[in-house]
């Protein structure tokens, strides 16, 4: 499985480079204002978060975050500072169950840097890892970093929803093609929706909460951009809903299917109820406890009561083949 180290990257805004550091070499001063950083904290590397709260001096706030398994997402912003906790995915492709898996990333901004915490190694850090050396010329603030990881946020969400909708897809030919049912499978499709809805709503309102007011460590171009971004987070949950939507139709062609079936046994059994119903009053009244029945002492009796039994079963065989009950 892949793994992201807890790193340092040391951008230089004026001359538009960047380097890797370690640990022990990072020292942030508000003096230089031309070099911002983004420290990533692998949160299983306890030694590694213990360091970087000495260096950094996190409040208690951002150390209760990164200690906590909560998935309710969080917004908490300061005068000089910016954090917030959203839920993640953890892969863009579905699970060998068909589900979707999440994971807590946390963001907390300053003037200075952008700090990010993980227990997993989720894919908007790796995404981010891998172009941030194309960004760097639009860098101005720490505000980048940020920028950057909800918008692979979102756009993870995209991704995923595009392989939700083609697992829908085949489903949906499964209830057409199929005589299975996969009801179940459609209902947990449902919750994995209904999941992501919850997921996704929760980053829509971080982003238009910190777009719509001024925060000291949020530049007005970053907020600018965060605000396009919340529109597109807000096209997503759209897209969400449809598929809601597209499983419930599902689920009413499952159940107009079952109901199908159901009225096709319940036709074929009563039309064998009312083959044998003749036959069992045939039966019961020559299974009558009376003396005087003329047909029993009659020699050919049994031969007459079995012959109307035959012509009886016949006839309603006959009549239900004309109407095609079967």
């Amino acid at each position: 499985m892949m793994t992201l180290e807890s790193s340092v990257i040391e951008f230089n805004i004026a001359n538009r480079t960047f380097k890797s550091l370690s640990l022990n070499d990072l020292n942030v001063t508000e003096k230089n204002k031309d070099k911002i950083y983004w420290i990533h904290c692998n949160l299983n590397q306890t030694g590694d978060l213990i360091q970087l709260t000495e260096k950094l001096h996190l409040s208690d706030e951002v150390i209760n975050l990164c200690h906590q398994e909560e998935t309710i997402a969080k917004i908490i912003d300061t005068d000089e500072t910016l954090t917030i906790q959203i839920q993640c995915l953890l892969s863009t492709e579905l699970n060998n169950v068909d589900e979707v898996n999440y994971s807590n990333l946390i963001i907390h901004l300053t003037s200075n840097y952008c700090f990010t915490a993980s227990y997993e190694p989720l894919p908007v850090l790796i995404e981010f890892s891998n172009t941030y050396q194309k960004a760097l010329r639009y860098a101005k603030t720490p505000c980048f970093i940020l920028f950057l990881l909800l918008d692979n946020t979102v756009n993870d969400y995209a991704k995923i929803l595009f392989n939700l909708e083609l697992f829908s897809e085949k489903m949906d030919i499964n209830v057409r093609r199929a005589h299975d049912n996969t009801y179940n499978k459609v209902m947990e499709m449902k919750q994995q929706i209904m999941k992501m809805k919850r997921h996704m709503i929760a980053v829509r309102e971080i982003l238009m909460r910190i777009s719509g007011r001024k925060i000291a460590v949020v530049s007005e171009q970053c907020r600018a951009s965060l605000y396009n971004l919340s529109n597109h987070s807000h096209l997503v949950i759209h897209e969400v809903d449809s598929m809601r939507d597209m499983l419930n139709s599902l689920l009413d062609q499952i159940d107009n299917s079952l109901m199908q079936k159901m009225n096709e046994t319940m036709r074929i059994l009563t039309t064998f109820a009312s083959i044998f119903f003749p036959l069992t009053l045939i039966t019961g009244i020559y299974g009558m406890n009376f003396h005087w029945i003329p047909e029993l002492s009659w020699k050919y009796g049994y031969f007459y009561a079995l012959g109307l039994i035959i012509f009886f079963a016949g006839m309603m065989l006959f009549i239900f083949k004309k109407l095609k009950w079967f």
